[in-house]
């Protein structure tokens, strides 16, 4: 017998609506935010409640939260060059007003409270567990860290998770801020040159986006006040990818883009090399996708729905 669970997302974008589209055949779903997203997602997911509003908002929020049983924070909070680029407007994003929205909430400790954080809470070093020292060296890891902070002093309902960085469409193909994958994949098929930060040498470990929904359907039935790395526990460097991405197209298409650097002077951190270990072998889940395979798909989906536009 399935236990039907209320949940709250807050945030319709790229990981929000997946959850949403994860859970709502089996769970009653709420979602909250500026609502930029639900002419789209309410064609697919017509059998969730979507509000439009200020998530700071606690006229609006609470009353929501307390029929909910989970929460998700699904709130955009940049990426390293974002932070670098628009460090007030992030800070606020990912401070001011996370507080504000625990703050809306009366009996936030009763709630299942999932926190979607970042490896770049790490220093750059090998073999990260949970146990080693938070020490972020980028304001993005420091912004992330300090969100931790602020949940663990309200409630000890919550599961954290300390992701790599996530890829893939998943089932909303252009819904969200696009990551480094999906703009090479646009770069190539609108005929623009694939820019890279940096020298293009830091290492990066990608997690496909199907692999954290499967955690998801998991981690929604254990216990809380948990902390877990989700990585694949393998890297390449940012520039191997742009590669990939521009062979596979070639070869499948017949289309590639030139890859320039910009800021070369400007060494990007190396994504953390976070260990999965310890949530593996307490949940049983392990990351299951292939990156060249992932990849093939991606560029597929952006060619069909290419090809439907025109």
């Amino acid at each position: 017998m399935i236990l039907i669970m209320k949940i709250l997302i807050a945030g319709s974008g790229a990981l929000g609506s997946e959850i949403a589209y994860t859970f709502h055949e089996e769970h009653k779903i709420t979602c909250v935010d500026h609502g930029k997203n639900f002419g789209l997602l309410k064609n697919v997911l017509s059998d969730i409640e979507f509000v439009k509003g200020d998530i700071s908002d606690d006229k609006l929020v609470n009353p929501l939260a307390k029929e909910c049983d989970t929460i998700f924070y699904c709130i955009d909070t940049g990426g390293v060059v974002s932070c670098l680029n628009e460090p007030e407007r992030f800070t606020r994003t990912n401070i001011d007003e996370f507080k504000k929205f625990l703050e809306t909430i009366d009996d936030i400790d009763r709630k299942k409270f999932f926190l979607f954080s970042s490896c770049y809470v790490y220093p750059d070093a090998k073999n990260i567990t949970e146990n080693t020292q938070p020490n972020p060296e980028t304001l993005y890891g420091k912004l992330r860290l300090r969100q931790e902070e602020i949940l663990k002093d309200v409630t000890k309902n919550f599961i954290i998770l300390r992701l790599s960085n996530i890829f893939g469409y998943g089932h909303f193909f252009n819904v969200g801020n696009p990551g480094a994958i999906e703009k090479f994949i646009a770069s190539i098929f609108t005929g623009q040159k694939i820019t890279l930060h940096g020298d293009g040498n830091q290492m990066v470990d990608y997690l496909y986006k199907n692999d954290l929904m499967n955690l998801l359907k998991i981690l929604l039935k254990t216990q809380v006040e948990k902390t877990y790395n989700v990585s694949t526990g393998t890297s390449n460097s940012i520039f191997d990818i742009a590669k990939l991405v521009n062979h596979i197209s070639l070869h499948e298409y017949g289309k590639k883009s030139e890859i320039v650097k910009i800021l070369v002077d400007k060494k990007l951190p190396n994504s953390p090399k976070i260990s999965p270990k310890k949530v593996t072998e307490e949940t049983g889940w392990k990351p299951s996708s292939n990156i060249i395979l992932c990849i093939k798909e991606m560029i597929s989906v952006y060619n069909q729905s290419s090809l439907a536009c025109n």
